[in-house]
Order: structure tokens, then sequence, then C-alpha cells
């Protein structure tokens, strides 16, 4: 069971704690439900300050709901750290608790592995799908591995953006980052994508280390209705420094995906 309630509003998407599968959650979102629906999920270690950017892109055309999953941003941290199938049903709890009519669910890097998750163990829930900078390339599967590209990847990133991650990671702790990394190590996303049954849409930055080309080709190749998008020059956080640039290229999925709601219409801007 699920509840909502208000918790603060001001400047940019209103805010609301909600209480989802018996985790606090806080929902930054626009509450414009005139509009088609977009979830917007994180990675290890994050927060919804990592998708403001692109969820500003996208609210002119969609209800837009960035998440700090429990344990994450200033949301109370659980007795222990979730596994990736947990945090994808506190993803469908926030959806039902929302009211949300088969929304869009967008992951990045972890989230990734949260959202093929629950697309495919949810039938029916989402319309479909976004995989932006999806993690974990086998080639890489293990802690050092991962250390070593993200090391990589933040010598390609904007000033900005690692400040955001360094100060998540330090809000999330050490010792939880370890258990939930274990956790997104066991998680395989090859496994999940085959049985996403919605349209689904696989991005990367053309630079990005974290997801390399090949992987991410091979995810495509293996979900049954799959697209890929690069964004040209992009490291692995295009949704915080690109944030323009990736909805316009999301944009005309986005629209494919609306034309099949009933009743419905191709996104256009807000007046």
């Amino acid at each position: 069971m699920s509840s909502a309630s208000p918790r603060t509003s001001g400047a940019g998407p209103h805010a609301r704690r909600l209480i989802a599968s018996g985790h606090t959650v806080d929902v930054h979102g626009t509450f414009t439900p005139q509009c088609p629906p977009i979830i917007l999920v994180h990675g290890i270690g994050m927060s919804a300050e990592y998708f403001l950017p692109f969820a500003h892109a996208l609210s002119a055309t969609h209800d837009v709901y960035a998440l700090d999953l429990p344990g994450y941003g200033r949301t109370p941290k659980p007795a222990r750290a979730l596994t990736v199938p947990e945090l994808s049903e506190v993803v469908a709890d926030v959806i039902a608790a929302l009211q949300l009519q088969a929304p869009v669910v967008v992951g990045h890097s972890m989230g990734c592995q949260i959202v093929t998750n629950l697309v495919a163990s949810h039938p029916g829930l989402c319309a479909g799908y976004i995989l932006i900078g999806p993690t974990v390339d086998p080639e890489a599967r293990s802690l050092p591995g991962q250390a070593f590209r993200l090391l990589r990847d933040m010598l390609r990133e904007p000033p900005s953006s690692n400040a955001v991650v360094l100060r998540s990671y330090f809000q999330m702790g050490p010792l939880r980052y370890l258990r939930t990394a274990k956790y997104m190590l066991a998680d395989h996303t090859e496994e999940a994508i085959p049985q996403c049954q919605v349209p689904g849409l696989v991005v990367r930055g053309a630079r990005d280390p974290i997801a390399s080309s090949e992987w991410v080709r091979e995810l495509v190749q293996l979900a049954p209705d799959g697209a890929l998008v690069e964004i040209p020059g992009g490291p692995h956080a295009v949704q915080h420094n690109r944030a323009a640039q990736l909805a316009a290229a999301c944009l005309p999925f986005l629209n494919a995906v609306n034309d099949q709601r009933p009743g419905s219409q191709s996104a256009t801007p807000k007046p």
C-alpha cells in the first residue's frame, strides 16, 4: 500500500514525499496529468538532482517525475541497502501512488537495471522505456572494472556533473554504496531486457566509457522492440550535461509511444 502527502514546493519541480513498498521516496515532479507521464530513475549513489536538467527539458511536452529512491538524496536510509529487484518494486509502487497511466520509464546507469526489472516483472504497467548509459557491461563486471571506467568517465565530464556525483556519493555513504554495488554487479540487464515487451530506446554518449558501444548494441539486439541512439561527444551523464540534446534525440521515440495511447496525440510544446 502506498500513500502520498505534500512535502515542499518552490522554484522548479514540485516535490512530494511518498511511502512506497514501506520505504520513503522523494518525487520531484511537474504534476501535470494532462500530459503523457515519464518517470526518471537515477543510478547508484545518485538522486533526482542528476536528472533535473533533463526533466526540465522534457517538461514542455510531458508530465515528468524524477525520483530520490530510498537511501538516496535526502531520503531516510533503510535498515539495509535495497537490491535491484526491490528498488524496481518501489518504482512500481510510486507509479501506483501517483496514479500514472502507462508512463515511459527512464533509467540512467544502474537505474537502467531497475527499469528493465520493472518492465519485465510488471507487463502492461509501462508504455515504453529508455535506458541511458546502461550497466553492467559484462566486460567490466567487477568492482575494479567499474571503478576504472568511472574514473575514465569523470575525466570526460564537466566539473558541474562531477560535483553532483561526489556530493551524492557522500550523502549515500561508502558502505551503503559498496553493498549496493554488489547488488548491481549481481543483476544482469541482458537477462531482463528480452522480457521487456514494450518499445525501448537505448541511449549512450559517444564518449561514454561505462556503457560501451558493443554493450549497448547487444542490449538493442536482445530487446524485443529496441532502438539505439548515440549522443555525439557525450560522456556518461548526458542527462545532466547535454539535457536539451538528449531530449531532442528521445522525442521521436516518445512521440511514437504517445501515438499508441488511445485518444492521444504526439507531444507538442505547451503554449
